[in-house]
């Protein structure tokens, strides 16, 4: 009967034993899966979290270099600006001295016309000269080359010159208004010197010859364009006639018996 009962015991026992381990099983797969959706769901969670980091970081990135790439174009166009304004200054500052010379070679250009116009005033009145012949020539705007209708006048100048070998020739250059005073001061001189080159060529001595360019400024008395015109309004104005050089020939005692002509 004891035997009977351990055996009952054990028998008991055992069966508990098994009962408990499967129980124990079917709790571990229970909980298994119940946590393995969890913890797909964080996976998931943390992939995308990580994909938004990722996205946030890269764009962080770009919008850094896109705010470097401006603060460089704006450095650039600042440094680009400051030199522009330094060039206008420079450009200003040497604008103000070319001016600023012009009016000292306009101012020492008028002082030789008068001193030109007192030289010739005065060996005039000294030897008695007179004006004997008196003619112009011509040019074109802007020009300072000798027409081929106005050597006409220049070939009677130069012999009329050659049967007086004491004559004084006074050639003076003249422009418009057009331009700047001291670029039409520097064409009236050169029409003037390639009158007196004419002459020279045509035998007329160099020594005889006195040369002054008057630019834009009004003629002197004696040296008046023969022509005018009038415009709209009825007054007179200077036409073409101020692009041209003045030529009066002046002869000594007897030699200036000859009235002058005008070409």
């Amino acid at each position: 009967m004891i035997k009977s009962g351990k055996g009952l015991i054990l028998t008991a026992a055992a069966a508990t034993i098994v009962v408990l381990a499967a129980s124990g099983c079917a709790t571990k797969k229970y909980v298994s899966k119940q946590v393995n959706p969890v913890n797909q769901r964080l996976s998931q969670y943390e992939k995308e979290t990580n994909g938004k980091l990722a996205w946030i970081t890269n764009k962080e990135q770009t919008d850094i270099s896109q705010v470097n790439e401006r603060i460089a174009t704006t450095d650039q166009r600042v440094a680009e600006v400051s030199t522009a304004v330094q060039a206008a200054q420079g450009t200003a500052s040497r604008a103000m001295e070319t001016a600023d010379a012009n009016k000292t070679q306009i101012e020492a250009s008028n002082t030789a016309i008068e001193v030109n116009r007192t030289a010739i005033t005065n060996v005039t009145n000294s030897l008695n000269y007179q004006l004997v012949d008196k003619s112009e020539v011509m040019f074109a705007f802007g020009k300072a080359t000798i027409a081929p209708q106005a050597k006409t006048a220049l070939d009677a100048i130069a012999a009329k010159v050659e049967s007086m070998p004491r004559a004084v020739i006074e050639v003076a250059g003249f422009t418009d208004r057009v331009g700047s005073p001291s670029y039409n001061l520097d064409l009236s001189r050169r029409r003037a010197w390639a009158v007196q080159r004419y002459l020279v060529e045509h035998k007329v001595p160099a020594r005889s010859i006195h040369v002054v360019g008057f630019g834009e400024e009004p003629a002197p008395e004696g040296m008046e364009a023969y022509t005018q015109t009038a415009n709209r309004r009825g007054k007179t104005q200077p036409s073409r006639m101020e692009r041209r050089v003045c030529i009066r020939v002046f002869g000594a005692g007897d030699l200036a018996s000859t009235t002058p002509t005008q070409q």
